[in-house]
Protein backbone atom coordinates (compact mmCIF):
# COMPACT_ATOMS: atom_id res chain seq x y z
CA UNK A 1 0.00 0.00 0.00
CA UNK A 2 1.19 3.36 -1.11
CA UNK A 3 1.64 5.46 2.41
CA UNK A 4 0.47 8.59 3.49
CA UNK A 5 1.44 11.44 5.78
CA UNK A 6 -0.04 11.49 9.27
CA UNK A 7 -0.59 15.38 9.98
CA UNK A 8 2.79 17.48 11.12
CA UNK A 9 3.59 13.84 12.91
CA UNK A 10 6.70 13.04 10.41
CA UNK A 11 5.03 9.29 10.32
CA UNK A 12 3.65 7.64 7.26
CA UNK A 13 0.69 5.03 7.45
CA UNK A 14 -0.67 3.01 5.25
CA UNK A 15 -4.54 4.12 4.48
CA UNK A 16 -5.96 0.56 5.81
CA UNK A 17 -4.60 0.18 9.58
CA UNK A 18 -6.75 -2.18 11.69
CA UNK A 19 -8.90 -1.62 14.72
CA UNK A 20 -8.21 -3.57 17.32
CA UNK A 21 -11.51 -3.61 19.49
CA UNK A 22 -12.23 -7.03 17.92
CA UNK A 23 -9.39 -8.51 18.63
CA UNK A 24 -11.13 -8.33 22.59
CA UNK A 25 -13.56 -11.12 21.23
CA UNK A 26 -11.39 -13.98 20.15
CA UNK A 27 -8.88 -16.76 21.77
CA UNK A 28 -5.22 -15.06 21.46
CA UNK A 29 -4.19 -17.49 18.86
CA UNK A 30 -6.74 -16.45 16.20
CA UNK A 31 -6.46 -12.61 16.76
CA UNK A 32 -2.40 -13.17 16.63
CA UNK A 33 -2.96 -14.67 13.01
CA UNK A 34 -5.42 -11.43 12.16
CA UNK A 35 -2.44 -9.27 13.32
CA UNK A 36 0.23 -11.50 11.62
CA UNK A 37 -1.75 -11.41 8.45
CA UNK A 38 -2.36 -7.41 8.56
CA UNK A 39 1.24 -7.17 9.10
CA UNK A 40 2.67 -9.39 6.26
CA UNK A 41 -0.18 -6.88 3.72
CA UNK A 42 1.87 -3.77 4.78
CA UNK A 43 -0.57 -2.66 7.57
CA UNK A 44 1.78 -0.39 9.72
CA UNK A 45 -1.30 1.49 12.01
CA UNK A 46 -2.64 -0.44 15.02
CA UNK A 47 -5.54 1.18 16.96
CA UNK A 48 -6.47 0.00 19.95
CA UNK A 49 -7.78 1.48 23.68
CA UNK A 50 -7.63 0.12 27.66
CA UNK A 51 -11.46 -0.09 27.08
CA UNK A 52 -11.17 -2.58 24.00
CA UNK A 53 -11.49 -5.42 26.35
CA UNK A 54 -7.97 -7.49 26.59
CA UNK A 55 -7.02 -6.16 23.10
CA UNK A 56 -3.85 -4.13 24.02
CA UNK A 57 -2.84 -7.06 25.54
CA UNK A 58 -2.96 -9.31 22.71
CA UNK A 59 -1.93 -6.56 20.19
CA UNK A 60 1.30 -5.93 22.50
CA UNK A 61 1.94 -9.84 22.72
CA UNK A 62 1.51 -9.69 19.07
CA UNK A 63 3.56 -6.83 17.91
CA UNK A 64 6.22 -7.62 19.91
CA UNK A 65 9.17 -8.61 17.37
CA UNK A 66 7.99 -5.63 15.18
CA UNK A 67 7.32 -2.52 17.89
CA UNK A 68 10.07 -0.51 15.84
CA UNK A 69 8.25 -1.27 12.14
CA UNK A 70 4.81 -0.31 13.04
CA UNK A 71 2.65 2.77 14.86
CA UNK A 72 0.40 1.90 17.76
CA UNK A 73 -2.76 4.30 19.02
CA UNK A 74 -4.37 3.87 22.43
CA UNK A 75 -6.72 5.97 24.33
CA UNK A 76 -7.69 6.98 27.90
CA UNK A 77 -11.05 8.07 29.22
CA UNK A 78 -9.57 9.24 32.29
CA UNK A 79 -11.46 12.25 33.70
CA UNK A 80 -8.56 13.40 36.39
CA UNK A 81 -4.76 14.07 36.13
CA UNK A 82 -4.12 10.59 38.26
CA UNK A 83 -6.44 8.58 36.42
CA UNK A 84 -5.12 9.53 33.14
CA UNK A 85 -1.55 8.70 33.64
CA UNK A 86 -2.23 5.85 35.47
CA UNK A 87 -4.02 4.63 32.38
CA UNK A 88 -1.14 5.30 30.28
CA UNK A 89 1.56 3.28 32.93
CA UNK A 90 -1.27 0.47 32.28
CA UNK A 91 -1.10 0.79 28.69
CA UNK A 92 2.33 0.54 28.49
CA UNK A 93 2.74 -2.66 30.39
CA UNK A 94 -0.04 -4.65 28.28
CA UNK A 95 1.07 -3.44 25.24
CA UNK A 96 4.79 -4.66 26.29
CA UNK A 97 6.14 -1.50 25.08
CA UNK A 98 8.40 1.46 26.13
CA UNK A 99 6.10 4.43 24.14
CA UNK A 100 3.10 4.61 22.36
CA UNK A 101 2.96 6.54 18.81
CA UNK A 102 -0.20 8.02 19.35
CA UNK A 103 -2.09 8.65 22.49
CA UNK A 104 -5.77 9.45 22.79
CA UNK A 105 -8.10 11.38 25.28
CA UNK A 106 -10.68 9.11 23.99
CA UNK A 107 -14.60 10.11 23.40
CA UNK A 108 -15.14 13.54 23.94
CA UNK A 109 -18.69 13.53 24.49
CA UNK A 110 -19.81 16.95 25.08
CA UNK A 111 -18.84 20.90 26.28
CA UNK A 112 -18.15 19.68 29.47
CA UNK A 113 -16.65 16.93 28.85
CA UNK A 114 -13.96 19.08 26.76
CA UNK A 115 -13.36 21.27 29.87
CA UNK A 116 -12.97 18.62 32.05
CA UNK A 117 -10.64 16.49 29.47
CA UNK A 118 -8.73 19.44 28.48
CA UNK A 119 -7.71 20.36 32.23
CA UNK A 120 -6.05 17.47 34.22
CA UNK A 121 -6.02 14.27 31.80
CA UNK A 122 -4.31 17.01 29.01
CA UNK A 123 -1.78 17.39 31.30
CA UNK A 124 -1.06 14.29 32.20
CA UNK A 125 -0.60 13.40 28.78
CA UNK A 126 1.69 16.20 27.80
CA UNK A 127 3.89 15.12 30.96
CA UNK A 128 3.74 11.27 29.22
CA UNK A 129 5.22 13.09 26.03
CA UNK A 130 7.84 15.14 27.61
CA UNK A 131 8.73 12.27 29.46
CA UNK A 132 9.41 9.73 26.01
CA UNK A 133 6.45 7.63 27.14
CA UNK A 134 3.94 8.77 24.42
CA UNK A 135 4.85 10.61 20.99
CA UNK A 136 1.92 12.35 19.86
CA UNK A 137 -1.15 13.68 21.49
CA UNK A 138 -4.77 12.61 19.80
CA UNK A 139 -8.54 13.54 20.61
CA UNK A 140 -11.79 11.16 19.47
CA UNK A 141 -14.80 11.65 19.54
CA UNK A 142 -18.93 10.10 18.49
CA UNK A 143 -20.87 12.76 18.74
CA UNK A 144 -21.59 15.70 17.49
CA UNK A 145 -18.30 16.91 15.80
CA UNK A 146 -18.37 20.55 16.81
CA UNK A 147 -17.29 18.94 20.51
CA UNK A 148 -13.72 18.17 18.82
CA UNK A 149 -13.88 21.44 16.46
CA UNK A 150 -13.70 23.06 19.83
CA UNK A 151 -11.24 20.84 21.59
CA UNK A 152 -9.00 21.24 18.32
CA UNK A 153 -9.33 25.09 18.54
CA UNK A 154 -7.84 25.08 22.50
CA UNK A 155 -5.07 23.14 22.21
CA UNK A 156 -2.66 21.88 18.74
CA UNK A 157 -3.81 17.87 18.78
CA UNK A 158 -1.38 16.05 16.23
CA UNK A 159 -4.09 13.74 15.32
CA UNK A 160 -7.67 12.78 15.80
CA UNK A 161 -10.13 9.84 15.18
CA UNK A 162 -13.39 10.19 14.27
CA UNK A 163 -16.32 8.11 12.69
CA UNK A 164 -16.76 8.60 8.90
CA UNK A 165 -18.63 6.31 6.42
CA UNK A 166 -20.74 6.38 3.46
CA UNK A 167 -23.89 7.49 5.97
CA UNK A 168 -21.77 9.66 8.69
CA UNK A 169 -20.46 12.40 6.59
CA UNK A 170 -20.62 15.30 9.07
CA UNK A 171 -17.09 15.60 9.76
CA UNK A 172 -16.33 16.32 6.11
CA UNK A 173 -18.32 19.79 6.31
CA UNK A 174 -15.59 21.29 9.45
CA UNK A 175 -13.82 19.26 10.87
CA UNK A 176 -11.79 17.55 8.28
CA UNK A 177 -11.37 20.83 6.59
CA UNK A 178 -9.96 22.44 9.77
CA UNK A 179 -7.34 19.60 9.71
CA UNK A 180 -6.26 19.84 6.46
CA UNK A 181 -5.94 23.57 7.15
CA UNK A 182 -3.85 22.85 10.43
CA UNK A 183 -1.95 19.65 8.91
CA UNK A 184 -3.44 17.55 11.62
CA UNK A 185 -3.41 13.71 11.14
CA UNK A 186 -6.76 12.38 10.58
CA UNK A 187 -7.69 9.07 11.44
CA UNK A 188 -11.11 7.17 10.96
CA UNK A 189 -13.01 4.83 12.49
CA UNK A 190 -16.45 3.12 12.11
CA UNK A 191 -15.64 3.14 8.39
CA UNK A 192 -18.32 0.30 7.16
CA UNK A 193 -21.13 1.37 9.72
CA UNK A 194 -20.10 -1.49 12.29
CA UNK A 195 -20.46 -3.55 9.50
CA UNK A 196 -23.86 -2.52 8.15
CA UNK A 197 -22.12 -1.30 4.38
CA UNK A 198 -20.35 -3.54 2.47
CA UNK A 199 -16.80 -2.94 3.01
CA UNK A 200 -15.00 -2.85 -0.42
CA UNK A 201 -17.26 -0.33 -1.19
CA UNK A 202 -16.95 1.73 1.87
CA UNK A 203 -13.96 2.09 1.54
CA UNK A 204 -12.83 2.56 -1.38
CA UNK A 205 -15.05 5.78 -1.08
CA UNK A 206 -13.07 6.40 2.02
CA UNK A 207 -10.04 5.84 0.00
CA UNK A 208 -11.13 9.52 -1.64
CA UNK A 209 -11.30 11.58 1.48
CA UNK A 210 -8.83 14.30 3.06
CA UNK A 211 -7.61 11.15 5.21
CA UNK A 212 -4.64 9.36 6.50
CA UNK A 213 -5.74 6.11 7.81
CA UNK A 214 -8.83 3.64 8.29
CA UNK A 215 -9.19 1.52 10.58
CA UNK A 216 -11.78 -1.08 10.20
CA UNK A 217 -11.43 -4.00 12.35
CA UNK A 218 -11.26 -7.80 11.69
CA UNK A 219 -12.58 -11.21 12.78
CA UNK A 220 -11.60 -13.27 10.15
CA UNK A 221 -7.91 -13.52 8.07
CA UNK A 222 -10.14 -13.05 4.98
CA UNK A 223 -11.24 -9.81 6.38
CA UNK A 224 -8.24 -8.13 6.48
CA UNK A 225 -7.24 -9.34 3.59
CA UNK A 226 -10.63 -7.92 1.94
CA UNK A 227 -9.99 -4.79 3.34
CA UNK A 228 -6.16 -4.29 2.46
CA UNK A 229 -6.89 -5.48 -0.65
CA UNK A 230 -8.92 -1.95 -1.12
CA UNK A 231 -5.94 -0.05 0.53
CA UNK A 232 -3.62 -1.81 -2.40
CA UNK A 233 -5.82 -0.60 -5.62
CA UNK A 234 -3.75 2.32 -7.61
CA UNK A 235 -6.67 3.93 -8.71
CA UNK A 236 -9.57 4.86 -5.79
CA UNK A 237 -12.15 6.38 -8.47
CA UNK A 238 -15.55 4.93 -7.80
CA UNK A 239 -16.76 3.81 -11.28
CA UNK A 240 -20.83 4.90 -12.11
CA UNK A 241 -21.80 1.64 -11.12
CA UNK A 242 -20.09 2.32 -7.46
CA UNK A 243 -21.53 5.61 -7.39
CA UNK A 244 -24.60 4.48 -7.32
CA UNK A 245 -24.16 1.96 -5.54
CA UNK A 246 -23.17 4.41 -2.89
CA UNK A 247 -26.09 6.70 -3.43
CA UNK A 248 -28.46 3.47 -2.86
CA UNK A 249 -26.69 2.71 0.44
CA UNK A 250 -26.85 6.56 1.45
CA UNK A 251 -30.88 6.41 0.89
CA UNK A 252 -31.32 3.08 2.36
CA UNK A 253 -29.54 3.63 5.80
CA UNK A 254 -30.33 7.06 6.28
CA UNK A 255 -32.88 6.02 8.76
CA UNK A 256 -31.51 2.97 9.81
CA UNK A 257 -28.16 3.79 11.09
CA UNK A 258 -27.23 5.15 14.06
CA UNK A 259 -24.55 7.97 14.04
CA UNK A 260 -23.75 7.60 18.08
CA UNK A 261 -24.85 11.45 18.77
CA UNK A 262 -26.11 10.37 22.15
CA UNK A 263 -29.39 13.53 21.59
CA UNK A 264 -31.98 10.67 22.44
CA UNK A 265 -30.62 10.03 26.02
CA UNK A 266 -31.18 10.08 28.91
CA UNK A 267 -33.45 7.06 28.78
CA UNK A 268 -35.61 6.62 31.31
CA UNK A 269 -35.31 2.55 31.38
CA UNK A 270 -31.47 3.32 31.12
CA UNK A 271 -30.81 1.76 27.89
CA UNK A 272 -27.89 2.54 26.57
CA UNK A 273 -29.12 3.41 22.96
CA UNK A 274 -26.45 4.97 20.78
CA UNK A 275 -23.99 2.13 22.10
CA UNK A 276 -27.01 -0.93 21.62
CA UNK A 277 -27.52 0.65 18.06
CA UNK A 278 -24.10 1.89 17.23
CA UNK A 279 -21.13 0.57 18.64
CA UNK A 280 -22.15 -2.93 19.37
CA UNK A 281 -19.26 -5.18 18.43
CA UNK A 282 -20.41 -8.50 19.35
CA UNK A 283 -23.84 -8.19 17.94
CA UNK A 284 -22.25 -6.81 14.72
CA UNK A 285 -20.46 -10.45 14.64
CA UNK A 286 -23.54 -12.06 14.88
CA UNK A 287 -24.84 -10.04 12.18
CA UNK A 288 -22.23 -10.37 9.92
CA UNK A 289 -20.98 -14.30 10.62
CA UNK A 290 -24.74 -15.48 10.98
CA UNK A 291 -25.50 -17.83 13.70
CA UNK A 292 -23.20 -20.90 12.56
CA UNK A 293 -20.49 -19.24 12.07
CA UNK A 294 -21.04 -17.10 15.26
CA UNK A 295 -21.05 -20.87 17.36
CA UNK A 296 -18.00 -21.66 15.81
CA UNK A 297 -15.89 -18.88 16.58
CA UNK A 298 -12.88 -19.04 19.18
CA UNK A 299 -14.71 -16.78 21.64
CA UNK A 300 -12.77 -15.71 24.31
CA UNK A 301 -14.54 -17.32 27.74
CA UNK A 302 -14.31 -14.71 29.53
CA UNK A 303 -15.24 -11.84 27.16
CA UNK A 304 -18.14 -14.15 27.04
CA UNK A 305 -19.05 -14.23 31.41
CA UNK A 306 -18.63 -10.58 30.99
CA UNK A 307 -20.86 -9.99 27.86
CA UNK A 308 -23.71 -12.47 29.57
CA UNK A 309 -25.25 -10.58 32.22
CA UNK A 310 -25.36 -7.05 30.50
CA UNK A 311 -26.83 -8.51 27.64
CA UNK A 312 -29.86 -10.41 29.48
CA UNK A 313 -30.67 -7.14 31.49
CA UNK A 314 -30.33 -5.04 27.98
CA UNK A 315 -33.71 -7.62 26.37
CA UNK A 316 -34.83 -7.15 29.68
CA UNK A 317 -34.84 -3.79 29.41
CA UNK A 318 -35.68 -3.47 25.88
CA UNK A 319 -38.68 -5.64 26.38
CA UNK A 320 -40.41 -3.63 28.73
CA UNK A 321 -42.90 -2.14 26.64
CA UNK A 322 -44.74 -0.45 29.06
CA UNK A 323 -41.47 1.85 29.92
CA UNK A 324 -40.92 2.50 26.05
CA UNK A 325 -44.58 2.44 24.77
CA UNK A 326 -45.68 5.60 27.16
CA UNK A 327 -42.10 7.40 26.97
CA UNK A 328 -40.53 7.32 23.52
CA UNK A 329 -38.45 10.59 23.93
CA UNK A 330 -36.37 9.24 22.49
CA UNK A 331 -37.62 9.08 19.13
CA UNK A 332 -39.01 12.37 19.85
CA UNK A 333 -35.43 13.63 19.88
CA UNK A 334 -33.47 11.78 17.46
CA UNK A 335 -32.74 14.66 14.87
CA UNK A 336 -32.77 11.55 12.01
CA UNK A 337 -36.10 10.74 12.82
CA UNK A 338 -34.95 6.76 13.78
CA UNK A 339 -37.61 4.29 14.66
CA UNK A 340 -35.44 3.42 17.95
CA UNK A 341 -37.86 1.37 19.67
CA UNK A 342 -38.60 -1.12 16.57
CA UNK A 343 -35.03 -1.03 15.81
CA UNK A 344 -34.40 -1.78 19.49
CA UNK A 345 -36.68 -4.34 19.17
CA UNK A 346 -35.54 -6.23 16.19
CA UNK A 347 -32.36 -6.90 17.60
CA UNK A 348 -33.84 -8.48 20.85
CA UNK A 349 -34.14 -12.06 18.99
CA UNK A 350 -30.71 -12.00 17.45
CA UNK A 351 -29.22 -11.18 20.94
CA UNK A 352 -31.51 -14.02 22.59
CA UNK A 353 -30.00 -16.48 20.40
CA UNK A 354 -26.10 -14.95 20.80
CA UNK A 355 -26.65 -16.38 24.68
CA UNK A 356 -27.80 -19.57 23.32
CA UNK A 357 -25.49 -20.28 21.55
CA UNK A 358 -22.41 -19.00 24.24
CA UNK A 359 -24.85 -21.41 26.29
CA UNK A 360 -24.84 -24.60 24.20
CA UNK A 361 -21.13 -23.98 23.37
CA UNK A 362 -19.66 -23.82 27.25
CA UNK A 363 -21.95 -27.07 27.86
CA UNK A 364 -19.84 -28.68 25.31
CA UNK A 365 -16.36 -27.65 27.23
Amino acid sequence: MKTRPLGSTGLDVAPIGLGAAQLGSSEYEHSKEIVFRALDLGVNYFDTARGYWDSEIKLGKALKGDRENVIVSSKTTGKTKEEAANHIDESLKRLQTDYIDNYHLHAMADMDDVNVRLGGPLEALVEAREAGKIRHIGVTGHTDTKFLVAALNRFDFDTFLVPLNIIEREPLTELIPLAVERNIGVTVMKPVATGLLPAPLALKWLMNQDIAVAVPGATTVHEIEQNVSIGQLDDYTLTAAEEAEVAEWTTKLATERCRICTLCLPCPSDIGIPGTLGTDVLYNHYRTMGPEKFGQFPWEQSRVEDERSMREGLIEKINDHAACDSCMQCEARCPYDLPIVSMLRTMVPNMQDMLDIWSKESAKV
